[in-house]
């Protein structure tokens, strides 16, 4: 089954309820850069790299290259597929945006031989070690106090026992949106609280994130996420000496020698890598596995549309030290639409998903649905 074509596809979906905004910037459309990776046996795989969301015709572009190391390869071998790629690129993209756009090619890759041998994605990686996981709400972004309570009561009428919110504007601020947001949920449920600074163009230092830190600890975290730069691995460190709650990050990180930097250090609690973004599949059972050995458990970041979410859920459920996964709660069509089946959540737990491959299709409907406008990719803020 060789590899005869990989295509990148460029979308865009419009938010019903208008642009979101958050600490570091703002999403005007959603924006999406899928691969399809054709056979010769007539198979195709459908995959997406999460930095489509931010830069999709630098994804294409990379895309059209990689294609040209991996057509004629055998698209069963799937390690061997990657490392062709990734060593082909290892001058200039070893890390960061290549290894995401890498993420893309790999996660195509499973979903054909899922879909060759009829069986789920995470079946050919191991095996499922859970027969549910905790799925929690993924929100919380700005908006005011009476937005704010809205949206977390209507998580709690869905039926989710685990919320995260925003923050990252500091003390004031985040102290008293984690103490609304606690009073709002009630004290049985997780709740989570993300300072995105891992992205944000003028990241907290370590001192400034202790301080955050303890004005946030009150509201019984579940964790703490991204306090510092992505690349601040000493920061994370010292946060988490100094914190009364778990400390979270890793979602922008590339590759296990990225993750390893926190793991040396004693940075983290709570690993969250990303299927879509730190080199697909494989490489997120290998970081769950060095994490495993480091003492540090897995939540994966899934953030993007519907390839980003159900490769982030099949190797979640094949990770031991898996405990919840995430569900990004602002409406994008561009999840749903490429779902074969609808997510099987009960009780706030996520079942496993049973169609073959990842459980995608690509219709030239959706295509012609959403077409793409460069205007729409996410916008840093530069100044609060």
């Amino acid at each position: 089954m060789k590899i005869t074509r990989i295509e990148p596809i460029l979308l865009t979906a419009p938010l019903d309820s208008g642009p979101v905004a958050w600490s570091g910037g703002h999403i005007p459309m959603f924006c999406a850069c899928l691969v399809r990776v054709h056979t010769d046996a007539g198979i195709t795989g459908l995959g997406e790299t999460y930095g489509g969301l931010f830069a999709p015709e630098a994804a294409k572009a990379i895309v059209e290259h990689y294609e040209t190391m991996a057509v004629g390869l055998d698209a069963s071998d799937v390690g061997g597929v990657w490392s062709r790629l990734y060593m082909g690129g290892l001058f200039w993209g070893r890390a960061g945006f290549a290894v995401s756009v890498l993420s893309a090619i790999e996660m195509a890759l499973w979903d054909i031989n899922g879909k060759a041998l009829d069986v789920p994605a995470y079946k050919l990686l191991g095996g499922k070690v859970h027969d549910r996981l905790r799925i929690y709400a993924s929100g919380g972004l700005d908006g005011t106090a009476d937005q704010f309570r809205r949206e977390l009561e209507g998580y709690v009428e869905s039926g989710f026992t685990a919320v995260k919110i925003r923050g990252g504007y500091g003390p004031r601020y985040d102290g008293a949106r984690a103490a609304l947001a606690r009073e709002t949920v009630g004290p049985e449920r997780y709740l989570m609280m993300d300072m995105v600074q891992g992205h944000n163009p003028r990241p907290w230092s370590a001192a400034e994130a202790i301080v955050v830190a303890e004005a946030v600890a009150d509201a019984d975290l579940t964790w703490l996420e991204e306090p510092c730069a992505a690349y601040d691995y000493d920061g994370y460190a010292k946060v988490r000496a100094k914190a009364r709650m778990p400390i979270s990050g890793g979602e922008s990180s590339t590759t296990l020698h990225e993750f390893k930097h926190f793991f040396d250090r004693a940075a983290l609690d709570v690993a969250q890598p990303d299927a879509a973004h730190c080199g697909g599949m494989a490489e997120f059972c290998r970081i769950a596995t060095a994490a495993n050995a480091a003492g540090v458990r897995i939540v994966p970041h899934a953030w993007g549309s519907g390839p980003a979410l159900t490769s982030n859920y099949h190797a979640a459920f094949t990770t031991a030290n898996c405990f919840m996964v995430e569900f990004p709660t602002i409406e994008n069509p561009l999840r749903h639409a490429l779902l074969v089946e609808p997510l099987n959540v009960v009780d706030g737990f996520l079942l496993p998903p049973t169609a073959p491959g990842l459980g995608l299709h690509l219709t030239d409907d959706v295509i012609a649905r959403y077409p793409f406008n460069r205007d729409a990719v996410v916008r840093p803020r530069f100044e609060h």
